[in-house]
């Protein structure tokens, strides 16, 4: 039976990365929190700096389940918690670039929209709102396949076995990763559309950059799962 071990480098690698994401993202939540009352954190978004930062913590936070020999609660946590965190993520930075572009345009011409969106707390409604779908769509994933860990032959060894939390995993990566794909084509088309804000409120080439960076990694990930079904592909369950 084989499964990802610490001692290995591609482990190694990933956990280095993961504590390093870990400790910056700690560290910028830190200075957030000391500097909350004044205008810099408030125009980043205030309150919603932390509904952003908090869930990348946990997120990273759950990387060690996916070493050791996988177990039931092993594999609730992989399939659960971290695609949980990563949307709630992105849906903050999606409605962030929405609020950073549309809302001056909103606010001129459809001021009563731009009123209900600022009585009825419209950051946070469409973070819940996606947070709910992810949560029903996780949730439907658990019901349709196993939870236990099971076995698989490897490709280039049939006589090895490799422990997996999910024997569909393609399947289940393109499920978790397209609401997450949407949100981000979204967050991508709105901060193109706010290059031409002001330079103290325009946060547009930031996004756009983190977009291209997702978009790119994940054609990457696409490629590697197409030509590689080997223990990897546990990191991918």
């Amino acid at each position: 039976l084989v499964f990802l071990e610490w001692h290995e480098a591609p482990t190694i690698v990933v956990a280095v990365l993961a504590a390093l994401g870990f400790l910056s993202t700690l560290a910028i939540l830190i200075i957030f929190w000391q500097h909350f009352q004044t205008p810099m954190v408030r125009s980043a978004g205030g309150p919603m700096c932390f509904l952003m930062l908090t869930p990348l913590l946990v997120a990273y936070v759950t990387v060690p389940t996916y070493v050791g020999p996988p177990m039931v609660a092993t594999c609730l946590c992989r399939r659960t918690v971290f695609t949980l965190c990563f949307t709630i993520c992105i849906s903050c930075i999606t409605v962030r670039s929405f609020q950073i572009v549309w809302v001056f345009k909103m606010a001129r011409r459809l001021p009563r929209a731009y009123g209900y969106w600022v009585r009825y707390h419209g950051p946070y409604a469409f973070v819940t709102f996606i947070t709910v779908l992810k949560v029903v769509m996780v949730v439907g994933s658990l019901l349709v396949t196993t939870t236990s860990p099971t076995a698989r032959a490897d490709p280039d060894d049939p006589k090895i076995m490799i422990l997996s939390c999910n024997p569909n995993y393609r399947k289940g990566l393109l499920l978790n990763v397209s609401l997450d794909l949407f949100l981000s084509v979204l967050g991508f088309c709105f901060a193109y559309t706010g290059k031409e804000l002001p330079t103290n409120y325009n946060e547009a080439k930031f996004i756009t950059f983190c977009m291209i960076f997702y978009f790119t990694s994940f054609v990457s990930l696409c490629t590697f799962m197409a030509v590689y079904e080997g223990v990897l592909v546990t990191i991918m369950d």
